[in-house]
């Protein structure tokens, strides 16, 4: 009875460890690559500042609860940024065109965006009315495209 013990808590222990490389070959594997393509610029100058959001919590517009937030520099009419080796799961993302490079979505006295805009999705919404569920994909698989219009708010 004894012998059969020590089998059996090492046969638990190896099954235990074998769980744990299966884990983290599958974790190893929800990795994927999310390529964003924009069209619609108005100018070829400046940056395309954007944010991934993996929940609602301070979307579109706060930088701190976005689990990506960069600017990379426009130099063509139609960019494609890369990103490699995103977790799979439900983002939203938002994006604006920095002309003037101070990282921010700059707005007329009435809050309208002089600059231009776009979200995951191209919800057919205002900037200030635009809610994560209205852009929200999801990552799953080896990578994932997505089409952004760029938005230009009228000016007077």
């Amino acid at each position: 009875m004894f012998k059969f013990t020590k089998v059996r808590i090492g046969e638990i222990a190896l099954a235990a460890l074998s769980s744990i490389a299966i884990a983290s070959d599958v974790k190893a594997e929800l990795k994927s690559t999310l390529t964003i393509e924009i069209d619609g610029l108005k100018a070829q100058k400046g940056a395309i500042c954007f944010k991934l959001f993996s929940r609602s919590f301070g979307f579109p517009d706060n930088a701190k609860n976005a689990v990506m937030n960069r600017c990379v520099k426009v130099t063509e009419d139609s960019p494609q940024i890369t990103l490699k080796d995103i977790s799979s799961g439900s983002y939203a993302l938002a994006l604006f065109q920095d002309v003037n490079g101070d990282r921010k979505l700059n707005r007329n006295t009435t809050g309208i965006p002089t600059e231009g805009y776009g979200f995951s999705n191209n919800p057919a919404t205002r900037q200030d009315l635009t809610r994560y569920g209205d852009c929200v994909f999801l990552l799953a698989g080896a990578s994932r495209t997505l089409k952004i219009q760029m938005k230009y708010a009228p000016q007077k």
